[in-house]
């Protein structure tokens, strides 16, 4: 048995999207950021009898003529959900079958359901083996629903195997599992779930062993822990930052505010590799703030995060959202002013998302106007906001986004950055890294602003971090391209 999974296009019907258009727009050519979880995961618990291959739209062309498998599994999130539908309808006019998973499959069942021969509610990994048996069996259900989250302690660790890593410049690494908050804009219910799950560490270990045998490039590639929350169950996150320590890895992460006001956990977090560390803000108003649920955020911390992070040689980032209804006019350029006084140097702006089954989307669900699932991306304002025109708030995050990605901004938070360091594992740039960056700028010298920055870094006697230099060119990059 030959089974094909696909991780779909966000949208080729509309190729202009920013987030659509973004390998086009790579420094480093056709690649792409991150390889999805899941399918290592779903490859490592099927059985030896069936062959798994692996299809990136974001990597790679599907040509239906050259298809050979018996099974087709496509995994979806919401703004995939068009794409992925389109998929399934030609696989299934062709004769093959199709499985659906995925949030956007768990969150609306029986829409997917219109689309596929099954449909798996839930982590995949409890149902799958499951759906397979039933399918060499002839007896295919229409849903397969995962009644309870499985403890992280029963998964497989995924199959590295089953993907080119030399198409993505971050390694997946999932330690944990669940958050125990619920804001009301989040989906984490079809994801993870509420309960915090823990992997064994020993596990956590190896599977970075067995992805260090794919980093061999110049550039080393960072590990991005896919966790909701790594800072949830204190003893749990010590021990883990004390295992990674010796395997002299970097890596990056997210979490909430409790982090960063534990110096304990943010030291080990640095010795362990960490360089880079999201927060999850989402807005400078206090009561947006409790209109979020998140109850344990307050501005006055949110101030004190980006210093903690760089005193201990880690980059601070945060993730903004705008369209809350407290939000005006004024909203953007305090939250740009923010985080360029807080030094948030790695700052994500989004636009608030009624997705399906959240606790936002039945709040506002009488105020969408836009069911385009390509358009729930985060970039798109798809609903009535309560002070705002649609118009407005993507104009005003837009503008956000540019602004605080200038290069002349950038190089001022680097150059205080670098001022408080070296750090004992995040020295300065060696020979061989700064030989790195003239090689880069003279590879895109038609990009001047982007050359001349990483000219600049390379001959900045105080520059550390090599990946962080490129991330922040490419940041620039990106963030161009936010226009009306």
């Amino acid at each position: 048995m030959k089974i094909l999974f696909i991780n779909p296009a966000i949208s080729i019907e509309e190729p202009d999207a920013i987030w659509a258009s973004s390998l086009k727009h790579n420094l480093f050519g056709k690649m792409s950021f991150i390889p999805r979880a899941a399918p290592m995961v779903l490859a490592a618990v099927t059985p030896p009898e069936y062959s798994f291959t692996y299809l990136d739209e974001d990597i790679d062309e599907l040509h239906f003529d050259k298809v050979d498998a018996d099974l087709i599994a496509i995994t979806m999130m919401t703004v995939q959900a068009k794409r992925a539908y389109n998929l399934a309808d030609e696989f299934r006019r062709r004769g093959y079958p199709v499985i659906l998973g995925g949030i956007h499959a768990s969150s609306c069942p029986d829409e997917a359901a219109l689309h596929a021969d099954a449909i798996c509610v839930g982590e995949g990994e409890n149902s799958w083996p499951v759906m397979l048996d039933d399918f060499a069996k002839g007896r295919l259900k229409k849903f397969y629903h995962a009644k309870d989250y499985p403890p992280v302690t029963k998964l497989s660790s995924p199959r590295v195997d089953i993907v080119n890593h030399d198409s993505y410049s971050v390694f997946p690494l999932q330690a944990t599992k669940g958050c125990p908050y619920h804001c009301d804009f989040c989906c984490i219910s079809f994801s993870s779930g509420h309960k915090y799950r823990t992997k064994p560490i020993e596990q956590v270990v190896a599977e970075i062993k067995e992805l260090e045998k794919y980093n061999t490039g110049i550039l080393k590639k960072r590990y991005n822990f896919n966790d909701d929350n790594l800072y949830v169950d204190k003893e749990y996150t010590i021990k883990l930052f004390k295992a990674i320590i010796p395997l002299n890895i970097q890596w990056m992460g997210m979490g909430s505010i409790n982090t960063i006001q534990d110096e304990e956990v943010v030291k080990l977090m640095a010795q362990s590799g960490c360089r880079t560390y999201a927060i999850g803000f989402e807005s400078i108003s206090e009561e947006n703030l409790q209109e979020a649920k998140k109850k344990n955020s307050s501005v006055a911390e949110y101030k004190k995060a980006a210093q903690v992070l760089i005193k201990h040689g880690i980059i601070p980032a945060g993730y903004f959202i705008f369209g809350f209804e407290h939000d005006d006019m004024d909203s953007f350029k305090r939250t740009i002013d923010f985080a360029i006084e807080n030094r948030i140097i790695n700052p994500y702006f989004n636009i608030l998302t009624p997705f399906p089954g959240t606790q936002l989307y039945e709040r506002i669900k009488d105020r969408i106007f836009d069911w385009n699932w390509s358009h729930y991306g985060s970039l798109k304002c798809v609903y009535q906001p309560a002070t705002l025109s649609p118009e407005q708030l993507v104009a005003g995050s837009y503008g956000a986004s540019r602004e605080v990605a200038r290069l002349d901004i950038l190089k001022n938070h680097l150059k205080y950055f670098w001022s408080h360091g070296p750090w004992e594992k995040n020295p300065k740039l060696k020979f061989k890294d700064r030989l790195f960056l003239i090689i880069l700028a003279l590879k895109i010298w038609g990009k001047k602003e982007q050359r001349k920055f990483l000219l600049w870094a390379a001959f900045n006697s105080a520059a550390t971090d090599t990946y962080q230099i490129v991330a922040t060119v490419t940041f620039y990059d990106m963030a161009k391209r936010f226009v009306v």
